[in-house]
C-alpha cells in the first residue's frame, strides 16, 4: 500500500456508490508535497506521564515467585506473584488463559493462526485466584514484568496497572504498580461471573421514550484479516483495542448530544485458510462480502452474550473506489439495527484509523457527510471541515469532533425508533484501554504503523503534536511526509511534556483530560413558534446538557430533552377547499425542475392507500394525471393529521395521539353525532325504506325542520338482506331541501 507524497493524484471528493442502497466512501487527504530534508540520527527521547494518586489506592511492587510465564516453555504458563497492599499480603496464583478472555472479551482465531501470534507474543493473559480463595477472581495481562487487569477479592474490586512513570527515576521506581480499590455499592453483593440459569427471564429493554436522551450501547464485533495479523504480529490485539478505545472516546464526546457507548464484545482474527469474507481492492465488494459473512457469526437473541449490534472489519488491503484508491472506509447509511447491513470496513492506516472507524459507524447511525446539502444548512457558513464526518480525512477538532448536522441526524434517527436494539446493556463489557495511546505508541511507532516498519519520526519539523511527520524515501532520496494527523494523545513531546489534542502540554495539565465529569441538564428554553396559524399546530421547548457539560468521557445527560404542546387549535377560516396536507402537496405543482421527465406541471395530491403506518408522517404525494407517487418530503409540517380518519397529528415525523379538540394528549373523542366531547344527545336517528325506485329522485324519509340553520346529516344506505345493490351505472345522489 502506497500513500506517500509521491502519489499526489489521489482525489479529494467523496463519492456515492451506485446501487439500490447508497454506500459512503471516506477518502484521505493527499500527503503534503515532498519536503526534502536530511534525516537526523537522534530522535526525541521517550518520556512517561505522571498523575497524582487518587484515594483508595496504593503503590505496590508485585514480586514474581517462580520462573518463566512465557508460552512455549514446555509446561502450561503459570505465575505465582505476591504483593503487599492495604495492610494485607495477596498471593496471586495464575495460569495462562488459553481462551484469551479479558472481562467479557473473547479473542477468536479462525483458520490457521499466524506464527507471530503464537509463542513469541510478549503479552500473556492470565487468570487465577487470590490467597487460595475459590470465590476470588484474578484476570490479568502479563507483559515483561508489567501486570494489568482486575482482581475480585472479598467483595471488593481491585484494579492493578503499571504506575505511569514507573521508571528508575520516578517516584515509584522500577516495577511499581498502582492498585486501586473499589468496594461494591451497598446491597450489591459479591460479583459473580456466572450466567443466569436457563429459562430465567432476562431484563426487557426499556421502551424508548419520545424525544428523550437514553443510554445506547453499541455491542461491536471487531474483525481483523490475515493482512492485519501479518503486519501487527503479536501486538495486534492491543492495537485493535487501542484504536477502538479512541473511537469509543469520540462517541462519548458531548458534541454528539447523545449518550452513546461503543462496546467491543467480540474480537475475531482471521488466519490463512479460513473461509472468511472476500477482501480485495474493491471497497464495495469487500463490504458486501463482509456484511454477508458477519451475519453468520451473530445470534438473533439480543440478550445472548454472543450477540452484536454492528460489525467492523480492519484490513491492510488498499481499498479502492470506482476510479481511484483514495478510500479509507465504507459503510451503509442508517443500518445500525439491521443485522444484514449493520457493518463497516476500515483500511488500517495507523492510530488515526480510530477516526475512520468513528466516521463509518457514524454512517451506520445515519449521519451524512458534512458537505452534503442538508448539513451545509445545519452547520452554517462558519462551520469548519475538522469534524469526524468531513468527507476528507483531516485533523479532527478535539473540542467539537461532531458537527451540528451529525448530532441532529443521529438524534432524529434515535428519536424515530431506529436504535431500539441499543437499549440493552451488555452483561460483561470489555474495559478498553484507558491510558493515552501515545504512552504505548511513541512517535516512531506511530510512523511505522502509518508508513511501514522502516519509517521514523522526523523530529526537526516544528511545532510538535500538530502534525506527525515521518521519514521515507522516494527515488533514493530521503524525505519527510505527513497525513496531517496530530500526534496521538500522550505522545512525549518534550521534558515533562506530552501531546493532547494536537498541543504540547505539561504533564501537570494532563490530569484535567483524564478525569471524567458527568453532565447535567440546563434549564428549559422558551417555547418556540407555532408550526401552524390555525387548525392545530405544535410548538417546542428544549434543554441542553450544559450544567455542566460532560467532559473526558463523563456520562451524558439522560431524560427528556424536548417537550412540545399544541397551539393555535381554533378552526381555520372557511375559504380554502384544501386540507393542510393537500396544501403541502400542491406546493409542488409547479416544481418542474424536480420532475424533468414529466410532460409539464402536475397536480399533486396526498397519497394514503398503500402507505405503511410508520410512513404516515412523510409527505407522500401522487401525480393525479399519471398515478405516480413520491415521498416529496421526509416529514410533513408538525401538526398535520396523520390520516384523514384520525385526530392524531405528526410531530417531528412521528404520529402522536391527539384528541378531537386538536390538543396533543387529549382524550376527547367525537360522539355519534360527530360532536367533539359530546354525549350523543345532540342528534336523532331517522330511518325509512322503499322497495321500488324510479329514475330520478326518490323520497325515502322526511326529516323535521329544526330551528337552527346549521345541521349535519350523515346517511347510511343498506341493501335489504340478500338483495344486491342495483347495477348498470346507477348513481346515487342526495338532495336536501333548503332548511334556512
Amino acid at each position: 500500500m502506497s500513500q506517500t507524497g509521491a502519489h499526489p493524484g489521489r482525489g479529494l471528493a467523496g463519492r456515492w456508490l451506485s446501487g439500490a442502497q447508497p454506500c459512503l466512501l471516506l477518502p484521505i487527504v493527499p500527503l503534503s508535497w515532498l519536503v526534502w530534508l536530511l534525516l537526523l540520527a537522534s530522535l526525541l527521547p521517550s518520556a512517561w506521564l505522571a498523575s497524582p494518586l487518587p484515594r483508595e489506592e496504593e503503590i505496590v511492587f508485585p514480586e514474581k515467585l517462580n520462573g518463566s510465564v512465557l508460552p512455549g516453555s514446555g509446561a502450561p504458563a503459570r505465575l505465582l506473584c505476591r504483593l503487599q497492599a492495604f495492610g494485607e499480603t495477596l498471593l496471586l496464583e495464575l495460569e495462562q488463559d488459553s481462551g484469551v478472555q479479558v472481562e467479557g472479551l473473547t479473542v477468536q482465531y479462525l483458520g490457521q493462526a499466524p506464527e507471530l501470534l503464537g509463542g513469541a507474543e510478549p503479552g500473556t493473559y492470565l487468570t487465577g485466584t487470590i490467597n487460595g480463595d475459590p470465590e476470588s477472581v484474578a484476570s490479568l495481562h502479563w507483559d515483561g514484568g508489567a501486570l494489568l487487569g482486575v482482581l475480585q477479592y472479598r467483595g471488593a474490586e481491585l484494579h492493578l496497572q503499571p504506575l505511569e512513570g514507573g521508571t528508575p527515576n520516578s517516584a515509584g521506581g522500577p516495577g511499581a504498580h498502582i492498585l486501586r480499590r473499589k468496594s461494591p455499592a451497598s446491597g450489591q453483593g459479591p460479583m459473580c461471573n456466572v450466567k443466569p440459569p436457563p429459562g430465567s427471564p432476562s431484563p426487557r429493554p426499556r421502551r424508548a421514550k419520545r424525544f428523550a436522551s437514553l443510554s445506547r450501547f453499541v455491542e461491536t464485533l471487531v474483525v481483523a484479516d490475515d493482512k492485519m495479523a501479518a503486519f501487527h504480529g503479536a501486538g495486534l490485539k492491543r492495537y485493535l483495542l487501542t484504536v477502538m478505545a479512541a473511537a469509543a472516546k469520540a462517541f462519548k464526546h458531548p458534541s454528539i448530544r447523545n449518550p452513546v457507548s461503543l462496546v467491543v464484545t467480540r474480537l475475531v482474527i482471521l488466519g490463512s485458510g479460513e473461509e472468511g469474507p472476500q477482501v480485495g481492492p474493491s471497497a464495495a465488494q469487500t463490504l458486501r462480502s463482509f456484511c454477508a459473512w458477519q451475519r453468520g457469526l451473530n445470534t438473533p437473541e439480543d440478550s445472548d452474550p454472543d450477540h452484536f449490534d454492528t460489525a467492523i472489519l480492519f484490513t491492510r488491503q488498499d481499498l479502492c473506489g470506482v476510479s481511484t484508491c483514495d478510500t479509507l472506509g465504507m459503510a451503509d447509511v442508517g443500518t445500525v439495527c439491521d443485522p444484514a447491513r449493520s457493518c463497516a470496513i476500515v483500511e488500517d492506516d495507523g492510530l488515526q484509523s480510530a477516526f475512520t472507524a468513528a466516521h463509518e459507524l457514524g454512517h451506520v447511525f445515519n449521519m451524512l457527510h458534512d458537505n452534503s446539502k442538508p448539513c451545509i444548512s445545519l452547520n452554517g457558513p462558519l462551520s469548519t471541515s475538522h469534524h469526524v464526518m468531513a468527507p476528507v480525512m483531516a485533523h479532527v477538532d478535539p473540542e467539537e469532533p461532531w458537527s451540528p448536522c451529525s448530532a441532529r441526524f443521529i438524534t432524529d434517527f434515535l428519536d424515530n425508533g431506529y436504535g431500539h436494539c441499543l437499549l440493552d446493556k451488555p452483561e460483561a463489557p470489555l474495559h478498553l484501554p484507558v491510558t493515552f495511546p501515545g504512552k504505548d505508541y511513541d512517535a516512531d511507532r506511530q510512523c511505522q504503523l502509518t508508513f511501514g516498519p522502516d519509517s521514523r519520526h522526523c523530529p526537526q519539523l516544528p511545532p510538535p503534536c500538530a502534525a506527525l511527520w515521518c521519514s521515507g524515501h522516494l527515488n533514493g532520496h530521503a524525505m519527510c511526509q505527513t497525513k496531517h494527523s496530530p500526534w496521538a494523545d500522550g505522545t512525549p513531546c518534550g521534558p515533562a511534556q506530552a501531546c493532547m489534542g494536537g498541543r504540547c502540554l505539561h504533564m501537570d495539565q494532563l490530569q484535567d483530560f483524564n478525569t471524567p465529569q458527568a453532565g447535567g441538564w440546563g434549564p428549559w428554553g422558551p417555547w418556540g413558534d407555532c408550526s401552524r396559524t390555525c387548525g392545530g399546530g405544535v410548538q417546542f421547548s428544549s434543554r441542553d446538557c450544559t450544567r455542566p457539560v460532560p467532559r473526558n468521557g463523563g456520562k451524558y445527560c439522560e431524560g427528556r430533552r424536548t417537550r412540545f404542546c399544541s397551539c393555535n387549535t381554533e378552526d381555520c377560516p372557511t375559504g380554502s377547499a384544501l386540507t393542510f396536507r393537500e396544501e403541502q402537496c400542491a406546493a409542488y405543482n409547479h416544481r418542474t425542475d424536480l420532475f424533468k421527465s414529466f410532460p409539464g406541471p402536475m397536480d399533486w395530491v396526498p397519497r394514503y392507500t398503500g402507505v405503511a403506518p410508520q410512513d404516515q408522517c412523510k409527505l407522500t404525494c401522487q401525480a393525479r394525471a399519471l398515478g405516480y407517487y413520491y415521498v416529496l418530503e421526509p416529514r410533513v409540517v408538525d401538526g398535520t393529521p396523520c390520516s384523514p380518519d384520525s385526530s392524531s397529528v405528526c410531530v417531528q415525523g412521528r404520529c402522536i395521539h391527539a384528541g378531537c379538540d386538536r390538543i396533543i394528549g387529549s382524550k376527547k373523542k367525537f360522539d355519534k353525532c360527530m360532536v367533539c366531547g359530546g354525549d350523543g344527545s345532540g342528534c336523532s336517528k331517522q330511518s325509512g325504506s322503499f322497495k321500488k325506485f324510479r329514475y330520478g329522485y326518490n323520497s325515502v324519509v322526511s326529516y323535521p325542520r329544526r330551528g337552527h340553520p346549521h345541521h349535519s346529516f350523515f346517511f347510511f344506505f343498506v341493501a335489504a338482506a340478500g338483495k344486491p345493490w342495483p347495477r348498470g351505472g346507477t348513481t346515487w345522489r342526495l338532495k336536501l331541501p333548503d332548511v334556512s
